[in-house]
Order: structure tokens, then C-alpha cells, then sequence
């Protein structure tokens, strides 16, 4: 407890208070001239009867009125209860500051007014409770602290031009980074009162499941600082937004259509009706579809279809129409298209007669493409004897049908191939070598197959007809068991169509624990289609011929989508060109040198000379800092740009949030929040200078002023009561007149 009046002057002035009524007391017990008179004997006598209670009576009143004086000069001192981090030392108190605004980009949500808007205004009304010179820093919170001052004196000018110019952030939240850098702030001020004010929307996903390592950091800084977290108040939580966005499905070539989707999600608490989004390609719009009705809480998947008139990066976004909170509108990738896909099919048996080549199948099946497509196909047949010869880097994708063995320097080169981005497919045949392909492809350095080649199974049943025939019974395509793109692809053919694809033998492969099994036979576990990921390609190996040795595979209806789509999924990759703000990104850029120096252009800046990299492949590339969402893009003297789509964090959508009383609630400790209606110069107040209790003790010296009344008008009335006894009456009226003195 403090006084913030002088303490020796009310002091004595109280205990002169005190004093008062005890002095006039005593002045009224001062010795008389005594004189000797009968009547008055008998009186003396009846008096000392009932002296015990009056004296009580009296002492009572005495003491509540002593009490009553005691409070009222007590009140003049105005006495306070102070809080336990306002340590007084002596003369005026410097007080530290820090101000800490949640700048997540929810904070840019608002109907009539934006929540950050609202936060500046707080801002600024804690500020006016500073003194010139006092210790201030002034941060922003997102996905870390953006400090602004940092235990700056404080000017109020100064502090007001930072304030307007003051930003939301295009990223969410990061409690637990952003309170144990807020915590550094606090501990580094100079000041013998500190405090720190968190002011923010309390943004529910935020706040409603805070990590033990927050909740230590809250605490932390309530050990050294007076703690105050200020919602700002909302006027509103409706919001959609664009959850995802990316390439699904379709020919990444000129003239190929490609489709899109996007997942809008309403976070509101009711029923989003109506609105549309628009897909846009290279800056310019292609086509918009309705948005529909979507229920709060829920999302709906929306398909765009495109094409593209000509090769390299296109930059394609999706937006929604106009909303409270504009910066989740949007999302964007990059997808390559290319201006020819360079196949090589390399064969192990030439054509021979009637009988056609390994990959005459595979060939028909990449004709079978769309004309407005196969001419962007540039397919080149070789001998297996010949890969030696091959460069690899002129290829978008190899087939390799039934090549007997694989050479040390092919191997090499086929992984160098595959780890540059790459698509390598294998097909199986008589005269394949499991034990080359394992010494060379499996394991080791090179270690491309999805697993190792065990054996040559066939399919053993009751049948009696000849292997070469095709009514023979045989395994199919099982049961689909895979969301890859492929096995969605057999599962789009009916079981009846799939039961009529007949596969007699395959060789058995064990897979690895990095592969992943595509496609399985019916009646058995055995493989049919795995895939593995190398370095920015993939492999695939199909465990059947790419002809008509080992069954119908080839000339069913599957096989050319099949084939299709593994060029498409081979050469179509746009979510590494896609990465969330603030992660690391890069743009590789193949046939340049490290240290080349190129133009970086960023969302929202001009245009930098920068130089590449080397990367772990070899591949430079462009290292790109991810900190505004949007298209980055890298221009080589001399060659196409090549770009990079940046993201927000999709989370930070969802704008509901909690009410004062119940972040309080949440957070177990009510008297950290303050509301957003209360007078927040007053909490301030009373924090640096604690509870007033002058007025408490004002209106409890009234009491106890009028109590001691009541008991001296009871008392009072009670001993001049009627009575027969002439001597007691004169007794009872002598006291009385006492007690109103």
C-alpha cells in the first residue's frame, strides 16, 4: 500500500482527528467544587448502580466517532493498493512501455472499419499515457516481431508518424516466437514501472488451443511486466476464402487443356450465398464460375479448364470477388508448358517380320494424342545397343522396353537424367537381366528402381491352352487401393473393362520403403505399376511387356491412357514451383552457370540484379526471399523467365474470434484482458498508481458517522424513557445530555 498524498501532514492531522473527541471527553470529566446536599446523596447512589453499562455505552460512541475521524483524515492520504510489479524508488516514476499489435493479415478484416485501424487507435491512446523520455518499443506480431522502436525515448510526434505508417502483414500469427521476442523487449527496459500491451483480435485459431510454450511466455511476461491484452472489438466475422489452388489433371503442352481447381471455404456463421471466381493466365481472365451457396463452416471444390497458346512459365491465379478481407481472395501457381516433349523409346528386340518392335505399342499409344497435341510430341526410337551414344539431356522422358542390361555409364546417366526432372519408365520382358538391372539401378549410388526384381512369375492355373494364347486365363488389374494419378485412371474404366485386361507373367519385384505401389494383379499381391521419386523426377517400372508377349496389356484400352498420362505426369510438376510465404524458395535454372547474374522482380518491387547459386544437383538456381505473396520472376539475358508462386498462410482465414470474457476464460487469468469498451486511460491509471481507496474510506466514515448516531439516539431513548422514579429520570436525563455533547 502507497499514499499519494504526504504522509507526515494528513498523518498528523488524523491523529489530531483522534485527539478530539477524546479531549472533550476529558474536559467534561474535569473536577467540580463539591457541596454536600442530601437529595443529591440519594441520587450519587443510583447513579453508581447502572454506572458499569453507561460508561460501555459511552466508550462505544467514543471509539465509532474517533473512527469516523480516523477514516476521513486517512481518506486525505489517498492511500492505494498498488500492483506488485510498480516498484516505487523514490521522486518521479519512470515507466517502460512495450506495445505490441498483432499485424496477421486477419487484422485487415472489417465491414465499416478495419480491426487494425482500431488497433493503431488503441496504440496511440496507451501512448498518450507516456512521459517524454520514457523507454517505448513498438512492434508488429506475425509470423515473428517486426520492431518498429525499439526502447525508443518517447516523443510523441515521432511515435505517431511510425504509427501511420504502420502496415498489416501478409502472414498469420506465430504466438510462441513472437512472445518470447516480445519477452526480450520487456526484460531489456530501463524503467521502474514496465508494462506490455498485446493488442490484437483475438482471432479464435490463435488463441483457443495455446501451446504450453505460449501460456510460458504469457506468464514470463507477467513476471516482469504489468500484462495487458486488448481485443479491439469486431463488427463483424464473414469471410471466404481460396483454401487451395493448383493444377490438377491435363497436357501442360501448347493447345492441351488443363484443369484447376480451387477450394473456397465460407468461415462466417452463415449461409454464403452467391459470388463467382475468376481464373486468370498470364494476366489476363479466362473464364469465371459461379460460387454457389456454400454452408458456414463448409467448402466447396470449384473446376477451371484452360489452355495454352505457347510455351514456358504461365503465372495462373484464381479470385474471388470483393469481401471484408481481400488478401485471402487470391492464390496463385506456375505451371510450365512445353513448347515439345522430346520422347526416347529404346527397345530390346528390333521388329522382325510380322512380329513388331518392343515399343511399337508404346509409339501408337503416344500418336493416339490429341492432333493439336501430338505435334508438340517429338518421339525418337532407338536400339538398346545405342543408349551409349544417347544424350540424355536432350530428352523429356525414356522408355526402356525389355532392355536385356544396363551399363555402368548408362546407369550413371540415367540417374543424372532422372535426378534433373526427368521421367524415366521401365517395362519388363524375357530378356531383361534382373541381376544387371539390381547391380546396376538398385541400390548403391544410382538406386533408381522402385524395388528389387526377384524373379519371373507366371500365372499358374488349370488352364491347358498354349501360352501364346490370349483367351488363356491370366490375373487382371486389381482392386484399386492408390489415389495416385494413374490408379484414378484405371479406376475411371469399369471392373468389367479392367477384367478384360489378361496378363499372363511379370517378373516379381520386392518393393522399397520409398517406393510406392500403384497398381496391383487381381488374386494376388504381386505389383503391377510402382513408382519412386529421384530428385526432382520419377520412375515408374511396370512389371508386363509394353507388347503382346506376356498378355493384351498393350492393345487394352488402359494402355494408351496410361501411357498418356505418365507423360503428363512426368513432365507436369507445378507444385514445386508453388511455395508458402516466408518458406524458402528457389527457381532453378537449367544450362546456366553458378554465380550468373540474373533479374529477380518480386511482387512489390523493382526489379534487383542478383546472382545464382549452385545447388545440390548441380542445377543453379535462384534463391528467392518469400516475404509478399504474388509471382516472382527471374530473367536471364537471353532466355525465357522462369517463375515462382507465393502463397499466405490459408489459416489465418478464418476470422472468427474470441470475446473479451472468454479469452480470459481460456486463458485462466481474466484480469490479463481487458475489454474492448472499457476506459482504458482508467486501467492504465489505476495500474501505475493502484486502487484509490480514499473514496472507499469516505463512504465507510459516513457509515460508521451515521451508525453512532443511531446508537446514541437509542441509547439516549432508552434512559429517558417514562419512569415513576423521579431520581432514576433525573439520572437518565443527565447521562443523555452528556451523550449529545
Amino acid at each position: 500500500m502507497t499514499f499519494l498524498n504526504s504522509l507526515p501532514l494528513w498523518g498528523g492531522l488524523a491523529a489530531a482527528g483522534i485527539a478530539v473527541p477524546i479531549i472533550i471527553h476529558l474536559l467534561h470529566q474535569r473536577h467540580r467544587r463539591r457541596t454536600d446536599w442530601a437529595a443529591m446523596e440519594l441520587l450519587r447512589r443510583a447513579l453508581v448502580i447502572r454506572s458499569g453499562q453507561v460508561r460501555l455505552e459511552d466508550l462505544l460512541i467514543l471509539l465509532l466517532r474517533c473512527l469516523v475521524l480516523a477514516l476521513v483524515a486517512f481518506a486525505m492520504l489517498r492511500p492505494s493498493l498498488r500492483n506488485e510489479n510498480a516498484q516505487i524508488l523514490g521522486g518521479e516514476q519512470r515507466v517502460g512501455m512495450v506495445v505490441a499489435i498483432d499485424a496477421s493479415y486477419s487484422m485487415a478484416h472489417g465491414k465499416h472499419s478495419k480491426r487494425f485501424d482500431r488497433a493503431l487507435e488503441k496504440a496511440s491512446e496507451i501512448l498518450k499515457s507516456a512521459n517524454v523520455g520514457d523507454p517505448v518499443s513498438l512492434v508488429l506480431l506475425g509470423d515473428k516481431t517486426r520492431t518498429l522502436l525499439r526502447g525508443s525515448s518517447y516523443d510523441e510526434q515521432r511515435f505517431r508518424e511510425v504509427l501511420e505508417n504502420a502496415k498489416t502483414l501478409p502472414e498469420g500469427l506465430n504466438l510462441e516466437r513472437c512472445l518470447v521476442e516480445t519477452l526480450g523487449l520487456v526484460t531489456e527496459l530501463k524503467a521502474s514501472i514496465r508494462e506490455c500491451y498485446l493488442i490484437t483480435d483475438a482471432q479464435a485459431v490463435d488463441w483457443e488451443n495455446l501451446s504450453a510454450d505460449a501460456r510460458s511466455g504469457l506468464e514470463s511476461i507477467a513476471d516482469d511486466a504489468s500484462l495487458f491484452i486488448t481485443p479491439v472489438g469486431v463488427d463483424g466475422e464473414e469471410n471466404l476464402s481460396v483454401m487451395s489452388f493448383e493444377y490438377v489433371s491435363g497436357s501442360l503442352v501448347p493447345s492441351g487443356t488443363v484443369r484447376f481447381a480451387a477450394e473456397v471455404r465460407n468461415h462466417g456463421r452463415q449461409l454464403s450465398e452467391g459470388g463467382t471466381a475468376t481464373l486468370e493466365v498470364d494476366g489476363q481472365d479466362v473464364t469465371r464460375q459461379s460460387i454457389g451457396s456454400i454452408k458456414e463452416g463448409e467448402s466447396r471444390m470449384i473446376s477451371f479448364y484452360a489452355s495454352f497458346d505457347k510455351g514456358g512459365d504461365s503465372r495462373v491465379r484464381v479470385i474471388l470477388g470483393p469481401d471484408s478481407l481481400s488478401l485471402d481472395n487470391e492464390r496463385q501457381t506456375v505451371v510450365h508448358v512445353r513448347e515439345k516433349i522430346r520422347i526416347l523409346c529404346a527397345h530390346g528386340e528390333p521388329a522382325s517380320g510380322d512380329r513388331p518392335s518392343e515399343v511399337f505399342y508404346l509409339v501408337r499409344a503416344l500418336e493416339l494424342k490429341k492432333s493439336g497435341e501430338s505435334a508438340t510430341l517429338d518421339v525418337v526410337r532407338a536400339d538398346w545397343q545405342d543408349l551409349d551414344a544417347e544424350d540424355f539431356k536432350e530428352y523429356d522422358v525414356i522408355f526402356l522396353a525389355n532392355v536385356p542390361t544396363i551399363a555402368v555409364d548408362v546407369a550413371k546417366r540415367l540417374k543424372d537424367f532422372v535426378g534433373k526432372g526427368g521421367g524415366l519408365a521401365i517395362y519388363a520382358g524375357e530378356k531383361l537381366d534382373a541381376e544387371s538391372y539390381n547391380a546396376q539401378l538398385h541400390g548403391g549410388d544410382v538406386n533408381l528402381l522402385p524395388g528389387e526384381i526377384v524373379d519371373m512369375v507366371s500365372f499358374e492355373g488349370d488352364d491347358t491352352r498354349s501360352e501364346n494364347d490370349e483367351t488363356k486365363a491370366s490375373w487382371t488389374i486389381g482392386p484399386i487401393q492408390s489415389d495416385h494419378v494413374l490408379a484414378s485412371l484405371a479406376e475411371s474404366i469399369p471392373e468389367e473393362g479392367r477384367s478384360a485386361a489378361k496378363i499372363r507373367k511379370v517378373i516379381q519385384v520386392k518393393p522399397d520403403e520409398d517406393s510406392d505401389t500403384i497398381l496391383r494383379l487381381s488374386r494376388s499381391d504381386l505389383p503391377l505399376l510402382l513408382e519412386k521419386q529421384v530428385g526432382e523426377g520419377t520412375v515408374l517400372l511396370v512389371t508386363t511387356t509394353a507388347d503382346r508377349d506376356w498378355g493384351n496389356l498393350s492393345v487394352h484400352p488402359f494402355f494408351p491412357m496410361m501411357v498418356q498420362q505418365s507423360i503428363t505426369h512426368f513432365t507436369s510438376r507445378p507444385g514445386e514451383r508453388t511455395v508458402a510465404l516466408g518458406a524458402p524458395g528457389k527457381i532453378t535454372l537449367a544450362g546456366l552457370q553458378a554465380n550468373h547474374q540474373v533479374t529477380l522482380s518480386e511482387p512489390d518491387g523493382e526489379p534487383l540484379a542478383v546472382n545464382l547459386l549452385k545447388g545440390s544437383s548441380g542445377i543453379p538456381y535462384c534463391a528467392i526471399d518469400s516475404d509478399a505473396p504474388g509471382f516472382y520472376e527471374v530473367e536471364p539475358v537471353g532466355l525465357p523467365s522462369s517463375a515462382l508462386a507465393v502463397n499466405i498462410n490459408a489459416g489465418e482465414a478464418d476470422v472468427k474470434v474470441f470475446s473479451s470474457d472468454s479469452l480470459g476464460t481460456a486463458l485462466g487469468k481474466p484480469e490479463w484482458v481487458i475489454s474492448p469498451q472499457a476506459d482504458l486511460a482508467k486501467i492504465i491509471s489505476q495500474s501505475r498508481e493502484g486502487f484509490d481507496l480514499s473514496r472507499t474510506l469516505l463512504i465507510l466514515a459516513l457509515l460508521i458517522f451515521l451508525l453512532q448516531g443511531f446508537l446514541a439516539k437509542m441509547y439516549t431513548n432508552r434512559m429517558t424513557g417514562e419512569t415513576g422514579d423521579v431520581t432514576e429520570s433525573l439520572r437518565k436525563q443527565t447521562v443523555a445530555a452528556a451523550r449529545r455533547t
